[in-house]
C-alpha cells in the first residue's frame, strides 16, 4: 500500500509537470528507456536499488548516465529526484500509471476491456464510439486478453466492472439458483 501511495504521488506531480502531448510522450519515452535500462543491466540496478550504497554515489552514477543519454530536463529531474529518496525502484510504477493519470487530466476517461480473442480493428472503433457516446466525451480502450471469461467482454472503468463476459453470466445464474 505505501508503494502505491508513493506512485501516486510521484506520478500525480510529473503528470501535473507536463504541459503538452509532446511533451508527455517525450518524457514517457524517456523514463520508459531508462526503466530498460535499468532493468537488462544487473551492476547498474544493484547500484542504484540497493539501499546500502550511499544517495550521494547513486547521484553521481545517475549524472554519469544522464550525461550521455538525451533525456528531457524533467526526465532527468524526476530520475535524481528518485535516487536522492531511495525511490528508484518505483520507477516502472510510475511509467505504468503515468498514461492513465495523464489521459484522466486531460479529460479522457479510460477503460479496460478484456476479451478472450484479440478484438477485430472494426470492433474496437465500434467499443470506442460506443463508449464515447455513453460517456460524452473521449474516451481510451487498453486491450488484455483474458482466456478465463470463456467469452465475451470484461470492461473496467476505474473500480466500475461492466461484466458481458459467459463467466460473469454463469457466476450470476448460479447466484440465482443458489437464492432459490
Amino acid at each position: 500500500m505505501k508503494n502505491d501511495v508513493l506512485v501516486n504521488r510521484y506520478t500525480e506531480g510529473l503528470a501535473g509537470a507536463l504541459r503538452t502531448a509532446e511533451e508527455y510522450e517525450a518524457v514517457s519515452k524517456d523514463l520508459a528507456g531508462f526503466a530498460g535500462l535499468l532493468a537488462s543491466h544487473a551492476l547498474l540496478r544493484e547500484t542504484l536499488l540497493r539501499p546500502f550504497v550511499p544517495a550521494a554515489r547513486k547521484t553521481a552514477v545517475l549524472g554519469d548516465i544522464l550525461d550521455h543519454q538525451a533525456y528531457r530536463d524533467k526526465t532527468r529531474r524526476l530520475l535524481v529526484l528518485l535516487a536522492q529518496h531511495r525511490r528508484l525502484d518505483i520507477l516502472t510504477d510510475i511509467v505504468a500509471a503515468l498514461p492513465a493519470l495523464w489521459q484522466k487530466r486531460q479529460g479522457i476517461v479510460t477503460f479496460e476491456v478484456r476479451s478472450v480473442v484479440p478484438l477485430k480493428d472494426t470492433q474496437r472503433v465500434r467499443l470506442e464510439e460506443e463508449l464515447r457516446t455513453i460517456e460524452k466525451r473521449p474516451v481510451a480502450c487498453t486491450y488484455a486478453l483474458d482466456p478465463a471469461i470463456v467469452g465475451g467482454l470484461v470492461i473496467r472503468k476505474g473500480n466500475k466492472v461492466y461484466d458481458v463476459s459467459l463467466k460473469g453470466q454463469l457466476e450470476r445464474l448460479k447466484e440465482k439458483i443458489r437464492e432459490r
